[in-house]
């Protein structure tokens, strides 16, 4: 953390100038960067040379000494040991921009004495983290990156709680391209090895996770990077006032309508291998398990996107009596969306009517306007992609659309596709085990009378298209469900 908050500092420093061009290192421009580098920081921590930069033959140094920060906060609740100078190296590029590299190791250990936190103490350790990353002063940004990290260790104790936890060989890259006038697609991906944590509480007991692999990655496409630049800069040229004096009160507004959507599309995947968790029940686990998240911007029409993916999941011997094991699925997925929220029209509004003069810029009657804008005609809007689960006997996924009225309840609509394979072999399993579950004879039965009401599917699947009105009508593959009023 304090490695990306360093570059990411050195790096609004290097262009507040704007564009450059290949140059020599000057003792002249490193007194510049270093200058531009400490604008936002207190004179005491500039003065005790918490940031310098030095200029060699080839290249700039940049080196970050946390000592004065730690004396400034020696009275204060937070210990920490082991903090030392960090060292960046910043080398002009033929092309104005700049190649930004490092080496370094984190070997930290400290308390945090308060009557909240109780006496916590922590650490962190890094054997090794490099950078190496091509930095654009035109855009503000690295246009590529490459981090990598050895033995990442992390640990937290409380007198009522332990965590620990670690990361073997990590590595992550960066990348940027500039798609338009003020508009970039950003990519990071990155890969984490052997990660393993431990919790102990003294109310829940211990927990051990662990995974063999953690991919990362994440797009960005079309962030407005100048606008949200600017917004930066505007926020911290002001972080010292209450309020906003009115002519930054309408740059603030202007730079905000400008944003937007902010980002045309915004995707994140996580993925981890062999996952294992382990309590005092037994071990639990998974072959692979799989988290994502989408989201259109901040649109008229946006759309949130998240989804879990469980690939083999694996219970501990005896949870599950050896009849039902075979209902346990092999791969279950659970992907959903809440769409069309107008977040661009409740900007919009905020920004027309807000008078950010005031603490509270809207009163209670435009905050309520607000949360109606969001959802056109009081609906929530859920959308299934893919709601699915299967094992030896069973093969179910639902996908479709609902509706639902956040102030009127019973002012809903659905229309949803329900798709069954091994429609057979799952009556055979409930009639089999109705003995020991009465209920999966009703159930069998059920789902046989279901099987007259559907259509096929091909490739052996029987599906049935269900549409519920707000009248509460229901449709079954466009028929009328019998016996409804």
């Amino acid at each position: 953390m304090i490695r990306q908050t360093l570059m990411a500092s050195a790096a609004v420093a290097l262009v507040c100038a704007g564009t450059v061009h290949a140059q020599e290192v000057s003792v002249s421009e490193a007194a510049n960067i270093q200058k531009r580098l400490t604008h936002y920081l207190p004179k005491d921590l500039v003065d005790a040379g918490m940031v310098t930069v030095r200029a060699a033959t080839s290249f700039y140094e940049l080196r970050f000494d946390p000592a004065p920060l730690l004396a400034k906060a020696k009275s204060g609740a937070v210990k920490v040991e082991g903090l030392k100078p960090m060292t960046s190296y910043l080398r002009p590029m033929p092309e104005g921009t700049y190649r930004i590299e490092s080496n370094d190791s984190l070997d930290i250990k400290g308390t945090l004495d308060t009557p909240a936190d109780k006496a916590t103490s922590f650490s962190y350790v890094i054997d090794s983290m490099k950078l190496d990353g091509i930095y654009d002063p035109e855009i503000r940004y690295f246009t590529s990156a490459d981090w990598s990290a050895s033995k990442i260790a992390f640990s937290s104790v409380t007198p009522r709680e332990s965590i620990s936890a670690s990361f073997g060989q990590s590595v992550m890259s960066i990348a940027a391209e500039k798609k338009g006038a003020d508009t970039l697609d950003i990519s990071t991906t990155g890969v984490m090895q052997a990660f393993a944590e431990t919790i102990t509480s003294k109310d829940s007991g211990k927990v051990d996770i662990s995974a063999d692999k953690v991919d990362v990655d994440v797009s960005m496409d079309g962030a407005r990077y100048k606008t949200l630049q600017d917004l930066v800069f505007l926020i911290l040229d002001n972080i010292d006032k209450p309020l906003l004096d009115p002519p930054e009160i309408a740059r603030l507004k202007q730079l905000l309508r400008n944003s937007l959507p902010v980002f045309d599309n915004l995707k994140e995947t996580i993925r981890a291998s062999n996952v294992t968790i382990g309590t005092d029940k037994g071990t639990f686990g998974a072959d692979g398990l799989v988290y994502n998240i989408d989201m259109n911007g901040v649109a008229h029409s946006t759309r949130v996107g998240f989804g879990i993916d469980i690939d083999k999941p694996r219970l501990p011997a005896g949870v599950v009596p050896a009849a039902f094991e075979s209902a346990v699925p092999e791969h279950a997925t659970f992907k959903m969306a809440v769409a069309n929220l107008d977040l661009a029209g409740a900007v919009t509004y905020m920004l027309d009517h807000g008078d950010f003069s005031k603490k509270e810029p809207l009163t209670e009657e435009q905050s309520a306007e607000l949360g109606r804008i969001v959802l056109p005609g009081g609906m929530m809007t859920f959308e299934l992609e893919d709601v699915s689960a299967v094992s030896p006997i069973y093969d179910v996924r639902l996908t479709g659309t609902m509706q639902v009225h956040i102030e009127d309840k019973d002012r809903r609509r659905a229309d949803l596709t329900l798709t069954m394979r091994k429609f057979d072999e799952t009556v055979a399993y409930l009639q089999k085990n109705a003995t020991v579950v009465p209920e999966f004879g009703q159930a069998s039965f059920g789902l046989l009378m279901m099987k007259g009401l559907a259509r096929d599917a091909g490739d052996g699947a029987q599906a049935w298209d269900v549409t519920v009105g707000e009248d509460g009508k229901v449709l079954i593959n466009g028929r009328p469900l019998p016996f409804q009023p």
